[in-house]
This record gives C-alpha cells, structure tokens and sequence, in this order.
C-alpha cells in the first residue's frame, strides 16, 4: 500500500511537471551563487517556477476526445483532467501575481535596459512558443535541429540570464557579462541540448509514428549515441577541466564538479536498455537537478 501511495506521488511530481519549477529554481540559485551575487526575491522564483511548469503543460496539453492512450504520461494527463486543470488555473494566478509584483518594482528600471538585452528576450519568446504545435503557423519542434537547440537555449535563457537581468532591474545589482557567465550559459545550454536528445532517444517509436524529424528519428539511436551525445558530454568534460584550470581551482573542487558530468556519460551508456517512461523523467531530468546542487555545492563547500 506505501508503495503504491510513494509510486502515485512520484507519478504526480514528473507527469504533471512540477519537478521542473524545482529545476527551474535550483538552476537560478546555481547561476546567482556562481556567479556571486545576492539571491532574487520569492516573487521571481515563484514567477519563474510556475512559468516553466505552464510551458510544459501547455506542450502536453491532451485534446478532449481523447479517452485512452499507449503512452502512460498521456494517460496519465487523461485519466486527471480535472485535477490537472486546477493545477493549471492555480499556476497561472501564482504566474500572473508574481509577474505583476516583478513588474511594479522594476518598472522605473525597464527603460533603462541596452537593446540587446530586448533583442534577446523578443527572440526568446519566439523562439520557446515555437515549441508548440499552433494550428496557424510552424512547429519548430518537428525539425531535426530546432527542437533540442529551442529548448536548450530557452533554459540558458531562464536559468542564467534571466535571473541577473531581474536582479538588475529590480535590485540595481549590476552583473559582468564575463567568462564565468559565458561558462555558465553554455555549460547549461550543452546540458539541455544532451537532455533533449536523451528524450528523443527515449522517444523513438513514439517520434517516428508521429512523423517527428528527431535526430534519433533520422540517425538511429546507436549514432546519436556515440557521435553526438558522448562526444558533447566528453566536450563539458574538458570545459570544466579548462575552467578550473582557467581559476586556479583545486583538483578536489574540479573533480567535485565533473561529478553529474560523469553520472550523465554513465546513463547515456544505459539508454538502450528498456525502461519506463517515468524512470526515464526522473533519470534525466534529475541529471540536471544533480548538477545545479553540484554547482551550488562547489560553491558553499569550497570557497
């Protein structure tokens, strides 16, 4: 019975995608304590979180009709649509006050930004509702290249850029865009773009039943393995060798940090072993979760 109460709620956490607003958090917390800067307010985490879980669900969004289905994650959204909706409607005021609050403390400073940083914020609202299959328009997500690199640069965007720029306009806390940053944003970039080949490989059949232009679609899963997923997980690993080298960082706080690096080449070894979806949502995004409390860690631990 306690197992079957533990499976429900973990079933709850990764299918309705609220372990991403937990992502989503521990990801900015890693950028501000890396980059050494205060932390943001409750309202932009709250913000931010409901955010990231409303983009998901949108994505997931099941029709109406739809009574049964071979995927256990879609079956889940069917058999919960009332409880998944209030889910929603309870996101989207939280999302609504706290963007609200952002805005009325930061309002004075929004005018004050350079170009370039509305450049970047238009293009990444483009570029992340692209995401989803509008009835009107292009799906981005259907083309080989797009999807992962969308999504990855959506994250990067949210994670690392986002929380210095809210910290700036609301707290008039200047960041450098520096080496550190630039590190940080491409390390978290790389992360996502392993991560989203990962779920298309997890995706195989389903993807090319749909008719998806997925990597793992065209190339197999055996190539996307070995000739794009550990060569980008062998490329993280000697950034971070190179970046501690770059800061004199000790070799037990190197090696510190190559830790979930590593825990992703151990998993990306395992991908073609059959496993449930559900393992699969933990597994892989909770590779990324390891390495925001790694990097938080690196941090408190050693400095």
């Amino acid at each position: 019975m306690e197992k079957k109460i533990v499976h429900r709620f973990i079933e709850y956490i990764f299918f309705s995608n609220f372990f991403m607003g937990l992502l989503s958090i521990g990801l900015n917390l890693e950028t501000n304590i890396k980059i050494g800067l205060q932390l943001n307010s409750l309202d932009y985490y709250l913000f931010i979180s409901s955010l990231s879980v409303l983009f998901y669900l949108f994505a997931y969004k099941t029709p109406q009709n739809k009574t049964v289905s071979s995927n256990p994650r879609t079956q889940f959204y069917i058999n919960h649509k009332k409880s998944i909706k209030l889910f929603n409607i309870i996101l989207f005021i939280v999302c609504c006050f706290s963007g609200v609050s952002l805005l009325f403390k930061s309002f004075n400073n929004i005018f004050t930004l350079h170009w370039i940083h509305y450049l970047v914020l238009i293009t990444t609202f483009f570029l992340s509702t692209s995401y989803y299959n509008w009835k009107f328009g292009l799906s981005l997500r259907n083309y080989t290249w797009f999807k992962p690199t969308l999504i990855a640069w959506t994250w990067a965007i949210t994670t690392v850029y986002f929380p210095l720029l809210i910290l700036e306009i609301e707290n008039g806390v200047h960041f450098q865009v520096d080496s550190k940053f630039y590190f940080l944003f491409t390390q978290t970039f790389m992360y996502f773009i392993v991560n989203a080949i990962m779920f298309d490989m997890k995706d195989y059949e389903d993807d090319t039943n749909r008719g998806l232009k997925t990597f793992v679609v065209q190339f197999g899963n055996q190539f996307m393995l070995n000739k794009v997923i550990l060569p980008l997980i062998f490329l993280g690993f000697l950034s971070f060798i190179l970046f501690g080298f770059w800061y004199n960082l000790p070799l037990h706080r190197t090696l510190f940090m190559l830790v979930p690096i590593l825990l992703m080449a151990l998993f990306a070894y395992r991908l073609n072993r059959p496993k449930s979806i559900l393992y699969y949502l933990i597994a892989i995004d909770g590779m990324i979760f390891i390495k925001a409390i790694f990097g938080i860690l690196s941090v408190l631990l050693f400095e």
